[in-house]
């Protein structure tokens, strides 16, 4: 390699490092949520930073709920509770339970949560197999559905994660058998309760080229597959 390539090599690993750092110290960042439009039907998007839209340009357009919420239309108002690095586990490093984004996810009242908490579950800091993830999601499940405003509630599975030169597995700490392991739990629970659930696994299973940066989070088209399996899950079901 001549010095040329080192000093560019050099500088790519730079950057990569400070997206990290950046990407670590906003674990906590909650973008602040506007109120819903009067008279519209209120989303609540309950997630890590797959829904807040993490390493996305333009995350405020691009995010999968801001694309939701075009496909929607003016008669509704979908607000995003994505948390960067949070779980649904009460006993991980990140509970979404004890973020204020919890409470004003319910004090906004929603009609609608769309519920995807899953992928830092499987990481290696916060997994301790499927009983303990599905039992704090059950819990999840049932503190939104006792809410005054009785919203109806779609489970959503995880996305696939995609390995990058096993970027995925080095620096996240994650792995698909348990993101399987997690989806199938889900579907299960979903007939147990006789609810709905989104299959976000199945719809990006096929596309790692939406996933390119580090296999784990969406870019914008990604972001807009989501968007789009949940407008066909909600408009066939009738909203």
């Amino acid at each position: 390699m001549t010095t040329l390539s080192y000093i560019v090599l050099g500088l790519l690993l730079l950057i990569v490092i400070a997206g990290l750092l950046v990407l670590y110290y906003a674990r906590d960042y909650a973008a602040p949520v506007p109120p819903a439009v009067p008279d519209t039907v209120k989303v609540a998007c309950i997630g890590d930073s797959i829904t807040f839209g993490a390493l996305l340009r333009d995350r405020e357009i691009n995010c999968y709920p801001a694309q939701l919420e075009q496909l929607l239309g003016t008669g509704y108002s979908v607000r995003n509770f994505g948390l960067n690095g949070h779980s649904a586990q009460k006993s991980s490093d990140k509970p979404y339970w004890k973020h204020k984004h919890f409470k004003a996810s319910c004090d906004f009242a929603p009609d609608i949560v769309l519920l995807m908490l899953g992928t830092n579950d499987a990481a290696d800091r916060n997994w301790k197999g499927i009983e303990p993830y599905i039992t704090d999601y059950r819990a999840l499940v049932a503190h939104y559905a006792a809410l005054p405003s009785h919203p109806v509630i779609y489970m959503m599975t995880p996305p696939t994660q995609f390995s990058v030169e096993n970027y995925t597995k080095v620096i996240h700490k994650m792995n698909n058998d348990r993101l399987d392991e997690i989806t199938d739990a889900l579907k299960k629970l979903a007939e147990e309760l006789d609810m709905r659930v989104i299959d976000i696994n199945a719809a990006t299973k096929n596309h790692p080229e939406f996933f390119c940066f580090d296999g784990l989070h969406p870019d914008a088209g990604g972001a807009k597959l989501i968007a789009e399996t949940v407008y066909e899950a909600l408009t066939s079901a009738g909203l």
